[in-house]
């Protein structure tokens, strides 16, 4: 599953990172760490963007970087 599914309100732990490059460094900057737990706050109207909380940061992400974490729930 990947982190634009997580229902809102649910807590997830964060499995795997597919991304490359300037995205791959940025999401690790912002603490998208494999093992982190992250909890979906609320999406959009369009469900573009998200808004997560890890690391006691909410932090707004686009669908497209959201598909590239790989989460399970606890």
């Amino acid at each position: 599953m990947t982190l634009d599914q997580i229902q809102i309100n649910k807590t997830a732990i964060i499995k795997e990172i597919n991304a490359q490059g300037m995205l791959l460094q940025k999401l690790y900057d912002m603490g998208f760490i494999e093992g982190n737990k992250i909890k979906m706050i609320r999406k959009s109207p369009l469900q573009d963007p998200i808004e997560v909380e890890i690391l006691s940061y909410h932090i707004s992400l686009r669908i497209q970087e959201a598909q590239s974490i790989k989460v399970s729930y606890e």
